[in-house]
């Protein structure tokens, strides 16, 4: 991308753009540390990840649709069938112009500017949109007076969750909404960390990402991302420290080696995608049952070799929504992994009722599908 290709068309459009009604002009510090100065109540915002979205829906559960003049398409090709839940009920979903396919390189600064929006929400981290490193796509954005502001729930998700909950409320008028999300999140949080003097005894925790993307097993994870969640649940790792990024190929044997206490996995699988694609999968999320998402994760046990393991024994496999990286539910799941890890320390706990009150408390679609699940979990009645 060169920057003077752009200046023609970033002058006419800023000087084209309709005049926005004042409001009140605010300095706010993002996740990034980035000083940005607007106007809030925005009304029109990209998206740097489609999947933000129901982010928005905790601030506005009536319609979060409503506020996106642009974003990313992963949404819909990652996560077909919670996408499909909003289709279903905000059917202008499918006008939303999009800003890019499934990773930062598809990003069109063109098109975001195109569709005027008053601000642009990024992940800092990036993933599958841009980040606080796209130099030159913030640059861009700068030119044509779009402020950019970067959130977070991938990099320090249990940190910035809540810091990144308020900073939309800000953006967006609803701050009190925002603290009374931060409060619920909070509190289900502590439930996890309170304890954690009460581990000694760390059971070893093989995580494999993404089961069924690739042919070859496995594709393990180290101590970012869903690692940190197995860290902050009280388990140790056994490839923590030896992946130096976020993912690394391993070997059966190296599994078989290590021969891991307990195994979770990270379910890529949908019920929106076809039978096929979710053959090689575990399906959780939207639309998915608990006996369809146990009998998915019972099949990934069968690949070679994985029988030897004392973890697929003795059935201490579970498996966790892949897309709890990039959304607030993620302190569930941490919920459900503490208990796996250490069912008498934090038997008390109660994800799947916590759920239930996100979801009424603080999404526009209804609870409709299970998120994680064990291999020893009984079937449906």
């Amino acid at each position: 991308m060169k920057l003077n290709r752009f200046l023609g068309f970033l002058a006419a459009t800023v000087m084209c753009a309709s005049a926005a009604q004042a409001g009140e002009t605010i300095t706010l510090t993002d996740i990034a540390g980035r000083e940005v100065t607007l106007e809030v109540p925005v009304k029109h915002m990209i998206l740097g990840e489609g999947r933000f979205l129901p982010s928005i829906g905790i601030l506005d559960p009536e319609n979060p649709v409503r506020w996106v003049a642009g974003m990313m398409g992963e949404f819909k090709s990652l996560d077909p069938a919670s996408f499909a839940q909003y289709r279903d009920k905000f059917p202008e979903i499918d006008d939303i112009p999009l800003v890019g396919r499934r990773n930062e390189e598809t990003f069109s600064v063109e098109k975001a500017i195109t569709v005027e929006p008053d601000v642009a929400i990024f992940g800092m981290s990036g993933g599958h949109g841009p980040g606080s490193t796209s130099h030159e796509v913030l640059s861009v954005m700068g030119a044509a007076d779009i402020p950019v502001v970067m959130i977070d729930f991938r990099a320090k998700p249990f940190e910035n969750t809540p810091k990144s909950i308020r900073l939309l409320g800000k953006l967006m008028g609803k701050e009190e909404q925002a603290e009374a999300f931060v409060k619920f999140y909070e509190e289900n949080l502590s439930k996890v960390t309170s304890r954690t003097a009460q581990i000694i005894d760390k059971p070893s925790v093989f995580l494999e990402s993404r089961v069924g993307l690739a042919e070859n097993c496995c594709e393990a994870m180290g101590i970012e991302m869903i690692g940190k969640f197995v860290t902050l649940a009280g388990g140790e790792n056994i490839f923590a420290d030896t992946i130096p990024g976020i993912i690394s190929q391993v070997s059966v044997e190296q599994v078989i080696v290590t021969d891991p206490d307990i195994y979770i996995t990270t379910a890529i699988g949908s019920a929106g995608l076809d039978a096929e694609t979710n053959a090689r999968r575990i399906v959780l999320g939207a639309n998915t049952s608990a006996d369809q998402a146990r009998s998915s994760l019972a099949h990934s046990m069968e690949r070679t070799g994985l029988p030897l393991l004392t973890a697929v024994k003795d059935k201490q496999v579970y498996s966790v929504w892949h897309h709890i990286y990039n959304n607030p539910i993620n302190v569930f799941a941490l919920q459900a992994m503490a208990k796996w890890l250490h069912p008498d320390i934090y038997a008390d706990l109660e994800p799947d009722a916590e759920l239930v009150t996100f979801f009424e408390r603080f999404q526009a679609v209804d609870l409709d599908g299970v998120y994680w699940v064990g291999l020893n979990d009984a079937p449906s009645q």
